[in-house]
């Protein structure tokens, strides 16, 4: 089954809103009907599955944060390690925790019937909604990997490469499918600043391309995934969450999409 995600990543790239300012976006995305409220009585038509997904039925999130692998290959002591539920009320002392440097939040709705949240999508399917809303965080650049997102150099001015990926051995990682770049060369003490590189990005749905400054490298993201993969490749993000985010960080942000997985 494929799937397809979309990003909505800040211009510039190096945007890492404050713990205050992401509490304020999640209260905003509750507010407007982006994501299923903890007092909604929608909560429970919700079709969630296992037992990280089972989490947000206590407030309709779900966060995953990097911990150390000292489980081995047990899968489900490592979900237990790594997951907890959103709190109702998101503050600035949870999200300052240092065991959760690297985050994302995450709200799935999954159901048959009529959607308890605004689509995320410009472009809404028809019958059963299926899709995901995350709000990504992390101290260092995440970069999504995909055969449509090319690669962007990250070369410090001294040669170092600050290209890095989570080892699985050692590190159960917030981020799947995604590899990392340092925003500090430990070499010079340099700061790296992905929007002076262009990468090469690809809309999977009509196989054209783009140079991107700072490609899809982000410390901060929205995410969106769904199984229903779009047919027209003019799809975005819905405007109004879009705007929702442009107008709560008063600065601009632009698109990234894939498309995972076989439709066959």
């Amino acid at each position: 089954m494929s799937t397809y995600e979309r990003w909505l990543i800040a211009r510039g790239n190096v945007f890492a809103p404050s713990s205050v300012a992401v509490a304020k976006l999640v209260t905003k995305l509750r507010e407007e009907g982006f994501v299923v409220a903890p007092d909604s009585p929608e909560l429970a038509r919700l079709e969630l599955r296992g037992p990280r997904e089972e989490l947000a039925r206590a407030t309709g999130g779900y966060a995953v944060h990097s911990v150390a692998n000292t489980f081995g290959k047990d899968a489900a002591a490592k979900v237990r390690a790594s997951t907890e539920a959103i709190p109702a009320t998101l503050d600035k002392e949870w999200l300052d925790d240092e065991g959760r440097e690297e985050l994302r939040l995450v709200w799935p709705v999954r159901t048959s019937g009529k959607s308890p949240v605004k689509y995320p999508l410009s472009m809404t399917p028809d019958g059963a909604v299926d899709v995901t809303l995350e709000l990504h965080r992390a101290p260092d650049f995440v970069v999504p990997s995909a055969e449509t997102i090319g690669d962007l150099d990250c070369t410090c001015n001294c040669k170092e490469d600050l290209a890095f990926e989570w080892d699985p051995d050692d590190v159960v990682a917030a981020f799947d499918q995604s590899t990392g770049i340092f925003t500090e060369c430990e070499e010079c003490s340099r700061t790296f600043d992905p929007s002076k590189r262009l990468a090469t990005i690809g809309n999977p749905l009509d196989d054209t391309e783009d140079e991107l400054p700072g490609g899809a490298a982000y410390q901060f993201a929205l995410k969106v995934s769904t199984p229903h993969v779009p047919t027209d490749p003019r799809v975005t993000l819905a405007p109004d969450l879009v705007a929702l985010l442009e107008k709560e960080f008063g600065r601009s942000f632009y698109q990234v999409a894939v498309v995972r997985g076989s439709s066959s």
